[in-house]
């Protein structure tokens, strides 16, 4: 934890060209009733954008968000204890699915996108990256990039007085129940080496999603205190600034190590391990042409160098 947190620290700094003003979700969803409706709503629409995609590498992001909905959903369900749960899993999350969904759209329509949603998205497009790069690097954007922003207009205190923090810290062991069950699903349908160790598919030697996911959630609220406390304009305009490059520079990170040939690999194995309706598949590229079956294939390397 402390060299992932280390880690973060480092990539903070720098400026962006121009100063960016904190963005408004403007997706599909609108939470007006009972948390436990608005956290089924935003799990239902990741579950067709899934579908939708089919075997298109930017599905395996959506498919581990579906599992955190789930999550969330049963925690709701379940009566799990939050000070305030109108907040997390209505307002708070459904406007940090709609920041997804902003950027999905905005990207499909061919409309400029915040730097961490364009490595992402350009990683899926193109990249020898596998299925939890591409998870991380849709997580990068959304958790670091995103989150800072939902979290600032919202407020970080309760109308009634108190910080919001301990339901944002509890929100975590949720996040931990879903991230077995969302790994394993992301291995059987899209890439087989997911499902191996963390430090196996993961860039970041040493360091596993879970770990990652927790630093970038401890930054995110830092980011947002940051934005609330900052006096004027010009202010918020360098902590947006230092968002931007953070979450940026993560992405460049993440997609760095590539494996020649891989995406390949990844299709022939969505192909054989997932069905989906034909009218509904998404490719990510060209039809590729036919190859043995991946499991004759060798391994790929343990880990790839950095650098």
């Amino acid at each position: 934890m402390a060299v992932a947190m280390a880690a973060v620290i480092a990539l903070s700094g720098g400026t962006a060209s121009a100063a960016i003003s904190a963005p408004a979700p403007a997706g599909p969803l609108v939470c007006q009733g009972p948390a436990l409706g608005c956290v089924r709503d935003a799990r239902r629409t990741l579950e067709g954008i899934r579908d939708r995609l089919g075997c298109d590498h930017r599905a395996p992001f959506p498919a581990i968000y579906v599992h955190l909905e789930r999550s969330l959903e049963a925690a709701v369900a379940d009566g799990e204890h939050f000070d305030e749960p109108s907040w997390l899993a209505g307002s708070l999350n459904t406007g940090f699915v709609n920041l997804y969904l902003d950027a999905y759209e905005a990207d499909r329509a061919g409309r400029p996108v915040p730097a961490a949603w364009h490595a992402a998205f350009a990683a899926a497009r193109t990249a020898d990256v596998n299925a939890g790069q591409d998870v991380l690097l849709g997580a990068n954007a959304h958790i670091q990039r995103d989150m800072p922003y939902v979290l600032a207009a919202l407020g970080l205190t309760r109308p009634q007085g108190g910080t919001r923090k301990p339901d944002y810290d509890r929100f975590q062991a949720v996040l931990d129940r879903a991230y077995g069950p969302a790994v394993q699903d992301v291995a059987g349908r899209y890439d087989l080496i997911v499902a191996l160790a963390d430090d196996r598919w993961n860039p970041i030697a040493g360091l596993t999603g879970r770990q990652l996911f927790r630093s970038w959630r401890a930054q995110a609220w830092e980011h947002a205190r940051q934005l609330v406390d900052a006096p004027d304009q010009a202010a918020r305009d360098r902590v947006a600034r230092r968002i931007e490059t953070n979450a940026a520079q993560w992405a460049r990170l993440l997609s760095a190590v590539r494996l020649p040939g891989y995406r390949t690999v990844r299709d022939d194995y969505c192909r054989t391990h997932t069905t989906f309706e034909p009218r509904r598949r998404v490719r990510s590229g060209p039809t590729p042409a036919p190859q043995p079956d991946v499991r004759s294939r060798p391994a790929p390397p343990a880990r790839a160098p950095l650098g």
